[in-house]
């Protein structure tokens, strides 16, 4: 299998270099909705260190705002002091203060913002699509062949099971009659160990998996990108009230190095950046960088908020998040749209 980087006693990386300090009036102009936006070409950061939080150490999980330490986009808007604490208490760190924004997946930070009774805002989106993938072991090429088997998506109460019941009824099958659904413990790669060892037959995978499962004679079967706001940053409502310019600074820098990752002929430059980050990156998973970048959010947003309503459907008839969660309450995209602006992109989404 190929490593991860989980970064032992070097979880904290920082950009050096002088930053712009104090906080900067920014000339004001108004959304078609009539809410004050500042201009955020004008904004800095009223903070010089930002301390992020994340939840995962894969390489493409961090990629953007990476690229925006390292090609000097936050030190332009102010902050020159970025901080990163790899943890899965990167929601507690959020709400004890120990950081100033988080980077999770959007059910987790719904279903803090909506429990833990704490003002807590998504403000920008990470990724906004997800594939479906069915990864399916030697000797089963078509959906017939899927019959009398067993797939596993993970828990069976977790969104990964719910995502392969739609695949399989997508194949023609029924999910409650024509297959079996066992539970494994663990993310994606134990999946894939466990349709390697032969204890599943089908599993839910990623796409860096696909060598590997090719290699021991699998397949996908299923593979195919879907709208979903997945993943996103989040900070609390209290912080907000006292570094809105960060937020806006931040939300622009990130949007920036997107822009430069997009673009074709900078992708050997960007996975060098992550390599002498000290990032492990096989050249397995340097060929999946159209399919990296077909999940990753090119402008922070999403595509609109029917999108968000069917994803949070999902998650409440999972028992994921309440189902009395309101996610317009949580979700504020002011700072999304305003970076937008500012790049000349169009508003996405329109509105929420």
């Amino acid at each position: 299998m190929s490593k991860h980087l989980i970064l032992p006693r070097r979880d904290v990386l920082k950009m050096g270099g002088a930053g712009v300090l104090g906080t900067f009036i920014a000339a004001a102009t108004f959304d078609i909705a009539g809410a004050q936006t500042p201009n955020v070409e004008a904004v800095k950061a009223n903070l010089r260190k930002l301390r992020m939080g994340d939840f995962n150490p894969n390489y493409a999980t961090q990629w953007t705002y990476r690229l925006a330490q390292a090609l000097g986009y936050f030190k332009e808007i102010g902050i020159d002091d970025f901080t990163v604490t790899l943890s899965d208490q990167y929601i507690p760190g959020l709400i004890s203060g120990s950081l100033d924004i988080t980077h999770g997946d959007t059910d987790v930070i719904l279903n803090a913002a909506a429990k833990s009774g704490v003002p807590m805002k998504l403000i920008s989106i990470y990724r906004d699509k997800e594939w479906w993938i069915l990864g399916v072991r030697k000797g089963i090429n078509s959906a017939a062949d899927l019959k009398g088997k067993k797939i596993t998506g993970g828990p069976l109460d977790g969104r990964n099971t719910w995502v392969m019941q739609q695949v399989v009824k997508q194949l023609g099958l029924d999910p409650a009659k024509d297959v079996t659904f066992v539970p494994t413990s663990g993310g994606s790669d134990k999946r894939l160990q466990a349709l390697i060892a032969g204890t599943v037959d089908a599993a839910s995978l990623f796409p860096r998996h696909k060598a590997a499962l090719e290699k021991i004679g699998g397949k996908f079967l299923y593979q195919k990108p879907h709208s979903t706001p997945q993943e996103g940053y989040a900070v609390l409502g209290s912080w907000l009230s006292k570094n809105e310019n960060t937020a806006y600074a931040y939300v622009r820098a990130d949007l920036k190095a997107r822009q430069w990752l997009f673009k074709p002929e900078n992708k050997a430059k960007a996975y060098q950046i992550m390599k002498d980050l000290g990032y492990s990156i096989p050249p397995a998973f340097e060929a999946l960088y159209e399919v990296e970048l077909a999940q990753i959010s090119p402008d922070c947003g999403f595509e609109n908020a029917s999108t968000m309503d069917t994803f949070t459907d999902v998650l409440k008839s999972r028992g994921d998040v309440p189902k009395t969660l309101d996610w317009r309450k949580v979700v504020d995209m002011k700072y999304v749209w305003a970076a937008q602006k500012a790049l000349g992109l169009p508003k996405r989404p329109p509105s929420i």
